[in-house]
């Protein structure tokens, strides 16, 4: 009986929507003086036919308007300030609410409606104020726990100098609204920010770890580190403008420390306060005062003056797979 039903009401829908394109068809053509003659000369039958199409093409309309008035609904834009907790929405502001009404989860649980449903706020007229930082866009995913907004200027957010545009903030179940238990997320710094005792000159990512340390990353512009130009480099630190944990990244053109030579590819790490340089296959080094390769599978390790202090299987030193190291594809070309 139900699919029955669909059939029949795709029938109507389907015979209302070409109406539709006729009765339309039909006006236009009246705006056509050749035309419009015949329809006169024709009146009845085509007042006749205009009418029975705008009947018929009615379950189309009624479903357009209903939808285009849902559409505005859910879209409001507000004549006055709104607050909810910590939020301060302005006048003006263009929202999107997820539910218009009240209703329950599968557990029976209510779930959030109106204003309280909130995912996104357009701040067009006057800009928002989140944490101190003006905003143009506001995002919230409150099942996920995650808000995102758009800043308008670089802004200092939690420790770490943030460039204009996207900063994304987790927050605890229900704390949507309570902006001061927002944690950063991540950010694109500023450029020229200092970082780890280094200029990192390039658009940086700052993100956060589950275990409350804090990763920044640089891909697309080679920063030096230790007097190695990497591309691109990785560091973790605990904390902002904390000590460094680790770092790696990959050599951006090949070069000689001390007796070995790498090819521009390989990565270097941070080990146990010394360099590890990790050769591949595709990317190897070379020991000048032999003039051999590195054996297969082992890594350098060189303190930061050059000098080698061992070269050691890479299950050794925690590399258990050399295809997920930090090697973009453009480089994966023997030097």
């Amino acid at each position: 009986m139900n699919m029955q039903a669909m059939l029949i009401g795709s029938m109507i829908f389907m015979v209302s929507l070409v109406s539709l394109g006729l009765l339309i068809v039909c006006l236009l053509a009246f705006l056509i003086p050749r035309f419009r003659r015949y329809m006169f000369a024709r009146r009845w039958r085509f007042g006749v036919l205009v009418v029975g199409l705008a009947v018929v093409s009615a379950p189309v309309v009624t479903i357009v308007g209903e939808a285009w008035l849902d559409e505005r609904a859910h879209h409001p834009r507000l004549d006055h300030e709104e607050v909810l907790g910590e939020l301060v929405l302005p006048a003006g502001t263009q929202v999107r609410l997820e539910y218009l009404k009240p209703f329950n989860d599968l557990s029976g649980d209510p779930m959030p409606y109106g204003m309280q449903s909130l995912k996104h706020a357009e701040f067009d007229r006057a800009p928002g104020n989140i944490l101190g930082m003006r905003v143009r866009r506001l995002a919230l995913w409150q099942g996920h726990g995650n808000a995102t907004v758009e800043t308008m200027a670089a802004a200092d957010v939690q420790g770490w100098r943030c460039e204009p545009g996207k900063v994304e903030f987790r927050f605890p179940s229900g704390a949507h609204f309570t902006l001061s238990k927002w944690r950063l997320e991540s950010c694109m710094l500023a450029p020229g920010s200092t970082v780890g005792g280094i200029v990192w000159p390039g658009p940086v990512k700052v993100f956060s770890t589950k275990e409350g340390e804090w990763d920044v990353a640089s891909d697309d512009t080679a920063t030096r580190l230790l007097g190695l130009e990497l591309r691109p480099l990785s560091m973790r630190l605990n904390g902002p403008h904390g000590d460094v944990v680790t770092w790696s990244g990959v050599l951006d053109h090949a070069l000689d420390v001390g007796p070995i030579h790498y090819a521009a590819g390989i990565e270097v790490r941070s080990y146990q306060g010394h360099l590890l340089f990790i050769p591949r296959p595709d990317m190897p080094a070379i020991d000048q005062r032999t003039k051999t390769p590195i054996e297969q599978d082992h890594s350098v390790v060189q303190r930061v003056t050059g000098e080698v202090l061992g070269v050691r299987p890479n299950h050794e030193v925690g590399i258990r797979n050399v295809d997920e190291l930090l090697v973009p594809d453009e480089l994966l070309v023997p030097n």
